[in-house]
């Protein structure tokens, strides 16, 4: 068993530097002082669970296309559960295995979700309420995920200004969808587009000199 002299924690696998500061390890373990696990055989589990979850959803998959054809309607009804998988998957491998920051899986398993209800109602006829209903409904889960991650990071809320612009962006999508007759529902468009641009200028207001601060970096102004 080794340890680390400089983080004060014990390896119990046989690493030769330390995990977390990269600290040449020492032979000698004191009595009494954090433990750090064998991170490769949790990373093993989740990517043994990881692959599971695929070869199963393949098979699923397979048999319902396979019931789906021996209907004779066509390879139509099969592909709703199939959407269905590849967010699991997804689920699994960004949010779970991945290591990219809670921000990035967020905008991801979002956009992600909406273009699966968008194949959904696609599938079943569509009938356009994942533009009317889904895409806004989205867009507000994605400012209110913002606003929770800026109170939990309040030392460097700043940086999430440009995914509030970014959430701006996709609320204009709905509205203009609307001004086109796409959709004819306004109301969580309109809000969509109304909540993102008030917390964008809250942000911007509140924050004052630091938030003016870190859009001057961000467009090298």
């Amino acid at each position: 068993m080794n340890r680390c002299v400089k983080c004060n924690v014990e390896i119990l696998d046989n690493s030769q530097t330390c995990p977390l500061c990269h600290h040449v390890l020492s032979r000698q373990g004191d009595e009494g002082i954090n433990t750090y696990p064998d991170a490769r055989v949790a990373v093993r589990k989740f990517r043994f669970t990881e692959n599971l979850l695929l070869f199963l959803s393949i098979v699923a998959e397979t048999i319902l296309i396979y019931i789906d054809y021996l209907t004779g309607d066509g390879i139509n009804w099969s592909l709703i559960p199939g959407l269905g998988l590849i967010y699991a998957n997804v689920v699994m491998q960004l949010a779970i295995v991945g290591k990219s920051g809670y921000m990035v899986k967020t905008l991801s398993l979002v956009v992600l979700a909406v273009a699966s209800l968008f194949g959904i109602d696609y599938l079943t006829g569509y009938h356009k309420w994942s533009l009317e209903f889904s895409f806004p409904s989205a867009i507000l889960l994605l400012d209110l995920a913002v606003l929770i991650m800026m109170i939990v990071n309040h030392r460097n809320w700043q940086s999430y200004m440009m995914v509030e612009i970014f959430t701006i962006v996709l609320s204009l999508i709905p509205v203009i969808l609307l001004a086109a007759g796409v959709i004819q529902f306004p109301y969580l468009a309109i809000i969509a587009l109304g909540t993102s641009v008030f917390i964008f200028l809250g942000t911007l207001i509140l924050g004052d000199q630091r938030a003016r601060s870190e859009l001057m970096r961000r467009f090298h102004w």
